[in-house]
């Protein structure tokens, strides 16, 4: 039996009394031939769909990826292990919207990411030191530092788990964000027991509480799903998507977390309206845009907001698209998935270019962002981090090209080079059940330009002391900022 599928039952049945999950529930095991096959057809997927596939790396690391992998299921898989190998491919891509997106898993898959053991903790990594930020075990305080598990420190687990974290380029800050415990990371659950299994008695952390003395302590592994139920009855939610409009004497904050409403009734327009409006009203000379863990969505989103703020119009270049194909190849599109299947035939869309890739025709023009009738005039922060990315990474490389807003915080997620987006589709393996994100459209700028996100104007340094103690580092920066002005 394949080591991770051992691994997947003892945790069913160790775990069966909190989750009722059980071992007929688990993926099947793949035999060579058939673990072979599944690897073949992602190898096609990323080679005939990708057009960003060689943006940062070349054929040749393309092909030793693959070579790595087959000889990885020589003597057979089994999902999971299908899914780290699957997730180090789409990885060594570096790009931000190619992964193993957890929400385009089969139900299977899903069922098997269920059943590991994760720790009993919430946890947020601060410069390469794990703070925990919420605990269901009464033998690790809140703002405890986690300083070993199983013996493994932080650095050593940043190393074994940084060929799976996805982000655009070398942007490394992104990687490592998703180890963090809200909405968008969760990687640490199901990287630690995939890649380091608890034992028998679950893990064991070497912990400092804050004030207190260094420990050590054992603590059971329980599944996540079954770490945020008691949470959540304890009074203890994951922070939300919600937007959030506050006023704090002469400074007023914007939270907006996600762009994201593809198919929800919110009225993010309403919202910027009434909230610039009341600044308006109350003469709130401060403004405080907080994006930190802002994603991205629809980029439409950014440019509303942009026109409150701006003075005069912005003009934003447009990047050159280019696509893989002209016509996905029929016998790959059974295993895809999307939500416009005219994605997948681009006849009289698409011209050769000089390489492998295919230009769009239509190519976008560059895009004019005129203000609002009244925009507002008061002094503006907007807060980044590197979570950012997509249209989150966007609004902060526009905004900081307009002037009409200091960027504070951390270099944002994303990729001045361009990025892969707009179009995508999702292949399902067929045997596995591991599904991979492809995007299928391609931006690249059309000027030379460094391989990194937006660094803010002001670098703040976000440190574990701060945090545990109830500080915002960022928010602090801002408001003096703001005093100084």
């Amino acid at each position: 039996m394949p080591r991770i599928t051992r691994l997947l039952l003892i945790a069913c049945l160790a775990l069966a009394p909190l989750t009722g999950a059980r071992a007929t529930n688990l993926p099947q095991p793949l035999t060579a031939k058939e673990a072979q096959r599944e690897l073949r057809i992602l190898k096609r997927g990323l080679g005939d769909l990708h057009a960003g596939l060689y943006r940062y790396q070349t054929p040749e690391q393309f092909e030793a990826e693959f070579a790595r992998a087959e000889a990885q299921v020589a003597d057979g898989s089994d999902a999971m292990e299908m899914y780290l190998i699957a997730s180090r491919i789409a990885a060594a891509v570096r790009c931000g919207h190619t992964w193993t997106n957890p929400v385009n898993q089969s139900p299977a898959v899903q069922r098997a990411f269920s059943a590991l053991p994760a720790l009993p903790l919430r946890v947020r990594l601060l410069e390469n030191r794990l703070l925990v930020t919420a605990s269901v075990d009464p033998t690790v305080p809140v703002n405890a530092e986690l300083l070993a598990i199983d013996g493994r420190t932080p650095a050593t687990l940043i190393a074994d788990f940084m060929p799976y974290l996805r982000a655009d380029g070398g942007n490394d800050g992104k990687r490592l964000s998703q180890l963090d415990s809200n909405e968008n990371g969760g990687a640490m659950d199901r990287l630690l027991p995939l890649l380091h299994a608890p034992g028998t008695g679950g893990y064991t952390l070497r912990m400092r509480p804050r004030g207190g003395k260094v420990r050590t302590v054992t603590v059971a592994a329980m599944t996540a799903g079954e770490r945020e139920r008691r949470l959540i009855a304890a009074g203890n939610p994951m922070p939300g998507t919600d937007w959030r409009f506050e006023i704090d004497g002469n400074a007023a904050t914007l939270t907006l977390p996600t762009f994201a409403f593809w198919n929800g009734g919110f009225d993010w327009n309403g919202f910027l309206d009434r909230s610039f409006a009341t600044l308006e009203e109350k003469h709130i000379p401060n403004l405080i845009l907080d994006l930190r863990q802002n994603e991205g969505g629809d980029d439409a989103i950014g440019h509303a907001l942009m026109a409150h703020i701006i003075p005069a119009p912005l003009t934003i270049a447009a990047s050159r698209a280019e696509t893989a194909y002209e016509r996905a190849p029929y016998d790959l599109v059974r295993y895809l998935d999307t939500w416009d299947f005219s994605f997948f035939d681009r006849t009289g869309q698409v011209v050769r270019g000089e390489g492998r890739n295919w230009r769009l025709r239509e190519q976008a023009a560059d895009r004019v962002i005129a203000p609002v009738t009244r925009p507002y005039r008061g002094k503006v922060v907007l807060l980044t981090g590197p979570q950012m990315s997509s249209a989150g990474y966007l609004i902060a490389r526009d905004l900081k090209a307009s002037g009409a807003a200091t960027l504070i915080g951390r270099e944002t997620g994303g990729n001045l080079r361009g990025l892969n987006g707009g179009q995508l589709a999702w292949m399902v393996l067929p045997i596995s059940g591991v599904s991979i994100d492809i995007p299928l459209i391609s931006g690249f700028a059309t000027t030379a330009l460094p391989d990194r996100g937006v660094l803010p104007d002001i670098m703040v340094r976000t440190r574990l002391e701060d945090v545990a103690a109830g500080i915002d580092p960022d928010r602090v920066a801002a408001k003096r900022w703001f005093a100084k002005r």
